[in-house]
């Protein structure tokens, strides 16, 4: 019988983004759905990023 090689935890970040606030999608919910994801894949979350601005927005923050 061979030893299961070890693996390394793959490191990855994590974005969200909502555009608009009118259809019911929160950053909140796809970093949990995110974090649930990847922790059953045992990789290492390394940093979280989120948006909730508009990209249609031709005042946006650059």
């Amino acid at each position: 019988m061979t030893k299961p090689e070890k693996v390394a935890s793959k490191k990855v970040a994590i974005y969200a983004r909502v555009s608009t606030k009118d259809k019911g999608q929160e950053t909140a919910n796809q970093t949990t759905v995110m974090e649930t994801f990847a922790d059953k894949r045992n990789w290492s979350i390394t940093h979280h990023y989120t948006e909730n601005e508009s990209g249609g927005k031709a005042d946006r923050p650059k």
